[in-house]
C-alpha cells in the first residue's frame, strides 16, 4: 500500500465514476482500476462496487475512505510544514471565501501575498458556507474567509474584523434622504434576500426576527451585485454588507442608509488546527493593510 492507491480510492469515491477519477489522477482507467483492485486485495475487503451505470462505495469502503483522508491530509501537513520551514509556503495554497466577501477581498488578497510569495500559486475560490468550512477541515483550502462561527472542532479563526450592514434603496425612493433608518421604516418595504446558500440571508432574517420586522420577503438572486441591479430598477429594497458598497455612501441610481440598530457580520479567516501552512496564512492574511484597516481593533 502506499499513498498513490490512497489517492486513487479517495478519487473513485469523490467522483463516483473510474474515468473521471483516472483524469483527475492523470493516470489511465486501467492502471487506477488494477490499483484499486490490488487495495481491495491487500487489506481483505470489497471497497467498490462497480456496476454497468455507477460505482458504489462498500460500508467497509466508506471507512476506508475517510481514513484515507486523513492521511493523505496528513501527508500534505508534513508535507507543507517541511516547505515553510524551508521556504515561506509551500508551491500552491488554495484559500476560500464565501460569495458575499470574495469580490471585495480577493484583489487585495492576491496583491499582497503573491508579492510576497512570488514563487507560490495562489488559487482563489469562491464558494458557500455549507461547502466552504468542510473544505478546510478535510484539506481542500489552506483557509478560508467566513462570517459565520465555525462549527467543526478542526477549526480555529482569527477574527478580521466587524463590517456593519447598510440598507439599499433606490435614490428616489423616499427613505434615500434620511440619515438613517429604524427597523419599522425597513417593515413596511420588499426586503430583497440571497436565496438559502448565502449565510447573509439568515443573518439578514435573524434581524429581522429580533426587531419584529414581518414585511415582505422575496429570495432574488445569487449575488449582491444582482440584488443591488434590482435595487437600482426599483424592484425593492435590501440589507447590505458595507464592503460591497466602496468608499461612498452611494452608487449609481442607489442610496446606502445606516441602520439603528446596527445590524453586523464577524468576518473571520478560518484554518484547521494541525496546519501549520493554514495558521501562517492566516496570521498574514490578518495583516495585510486593506483589511486590518477595518478591524476595530485598529
Amino acid at each position: 500500500m502506499n499513498f498513490r492507491d490512497l489517492e486513487y480510492l479517495v478519487a473513485v469515491a469523490s467522483h463516483s465514476h473510474f474515468g473521471k477519477a483516472a483524469e483527475a489522477c492523470g493516470v489511465s482507467q486501467s492502471a487506477l482500476s488494477l490499483q484499486i483492485q490490488k487495495l481491495e486485495r491487500e487489506v481483505g475487503v470489497q471497497l467498490i462496487e462497480r456496476t454497468n451505470r455507477r460505482v458504489v462505495v462498500t460500508e467497509a469502503g466508506t471507512e476506508v475512505v475517510e481514513r484515507a483522508r486523513e492521511l493523505l491530509q496528513g501527508r500534505r501537513e508534513l508535507l507543507d510544514t517541511a516547505r515553510l520551514v524551508k521556504e515561506g509556503l509551500p508551491d500552491k495554497v488554495r484559500i476560500g471565501a464565501i460569495p458575499t466577501i470574495a469580490p471585495y477581498l480577493f484583489g487585495s488578497l492576491y496583491q499582497a501575498l503573491v508579492g510576497q510569495f512570488p514563487g507560490t500559486e495562489i488559487l482563489l475560490e469562491e464558494e458557500v458556507t455549507g461547502r466552504l468550512e468542510p473544505g478546510i477541515a478535510t484539506g481542500k483550502f489552506e483557509v478560508g474567509i467566513l462570517a459565520t462561527p465555525i462549527q467543526d472542532t478542526l477549526l480555529d479563526e482569527y477574527e478580521l474584523f466587524e463590517e456593519p450592514f447598510l440598507l439599499a434603496v433606490p435614490s428616489t425612493h423616499s427613505l434615500a434622504e434620511k440619515g438613517e433608518v429604524q427597523p419599522q421604516d425597513i417593515a413596511a418595504e420588499k426586503l430583497l434576500l440571497l436565496k438559502d446558500t448565502h449565510c447573509l440571508r439568515d443573518q439578514t432574517l435573524g434581524f429581522c426576527l429580533a426587531h419584529h420586522i414581518q414585511g415582505k420577503t422575496q429570495s432574488a438572486a445569487s449575488s449582491i451585485q444582482t440584488i443591488l441591479t434590482l435595487v437600482r430598477s426599483g424592484a425593492g429594497v435590501s440589507v447590505v454588507p458595507r464592503m460591497a458598497i466602496g468608499e461612498s455612501m452611494e452608487l449609481e441610481g442607489i442610496r446606502c442608509i445606516p441602520i439603528q440598530p446596527t445590524p453586523t457580520r464577524k468576518v473571520r479567516v478560518v484554518f484547521r488546527k494541525t496546519s501549520r501552512v493554514g495558521l501562517r496564512l492566516a496570521e498574514l492574511i490578518r495583516e495585510i493593510p486593506e483589511l486590518s484597516k477595518l478591524s476595530p481593533n485598529h
